[in-house]
């Protein structure tokens, strides 16, 4: 079984050269191409006014890189760190050398991923947050804005990065009617929901066809609801963690291939 990667940018690329190492059949098929800024100027003037703010939260370990690109200065001591994940957690361990224990995440007795494991770990520290910037790209996370702004947050964001939709290369759409052709099913990785709708608006019918009758696995919950509400007829949930995305392949029987 063909495993196709959707997950842009360095997780993509991280998760994808772990299948190849471990011997599956990988492919990567990235929803969205990572770009700058869209606008730089207005990111660093933002960025230059972190001080202004009780806590940042960076969405992923990219939104650290494209602000570490925008940074002018030291991060301002009385700004807390918001990381939504494992790996945003190490970025920014490794790009803004914060101070020991700086730095909110979700704690590894979490099970689960994303905006809620960091919500419940932003609750548990009974800290509270008048002004809060969520480091991001153009759109995403519109979860833990709302969250906040119910406690009575002013909730701002910055775009310190762009996600556009990839446009397929000739070779790629020749891979992929060669995959239809050979008959075989893939299993696809969606880490976020709005891949499901870029992929659709990369191929024609037929091959949207051909995912849905292959295995979807999903990152998080709900992108396993718009999943199946998108006509995905298996679906298994996994966490963003690669981990638990290589044993739900190992849990359908996909295997790495002899040397």
């Amino acid at each position: 079984m063909l495993v196709i990667v959707t997950r842009p940018a360095s997780a993509g690329e991280r998760l994808f050269e772990r299948l190849l190492r471990q011997g599956y059949r990988a492919y990567r098929w990235a929803a969205f191409d990572i770009g700058d800024a869209p606008d730089p100027p207005h990111a660093r003037a933002v960025l230059d006014r972190l001080r202004d703010y009780d806590l940042a939260i960076f969405v992923s370990a990219t939104a650290v890189q494209g602000a570490g690109s925008l940074m002018r200065g030291a991060w301002p001591p009385g700004t807390m760190i918001g990381a939504v994940g494992a790996s945003t957690h190490a970025a920014i361990d490794a790009e803004l050398k914060p101070s020991r224990n700086a730095v909110i995440s979700a704690t590894e007795e979490d099970q689960q991923s994303g905006s809620e494991a960091f919500w419940r770990a932003w609750l548990a520290t009974n800290h509270r947050a008048h002004r809060v910037l969520l480091i991001r790209a153009q759109d995403g996370r519109d979860w833990l804005n709302e969250r906040f702004a119910e406690l009575g947050a002013q909730v701002d964001t910055v775009a310190v990065y762009s996600r556009v939709l990839h446009r397929p290369s000739a070779e790629e759409l020749q891979n992929l009617n060669e995959w239809i052709a050979s008959g075989e099913k893939p299993a696809i990785v969606f880490s976020s929901t709005e891949a499901i709708t870029a992929l659709d608006r990369q191929i024609d019918s037929a091959a949207q066809a051909w995912l849905r009758n292959g295995i979807a696995i999903a990152c998080h919950p709900r992108i396993s609801d718009k999943l199946l509400s998108n006509g995905y007829g298996r679906v298994l949930n996994a966490t963003f963690d690669d981990d638990s995305i290589v044993a739900q392949l190992e849990s359908i029987g996909v295997e790495p291939q002899a040397p």
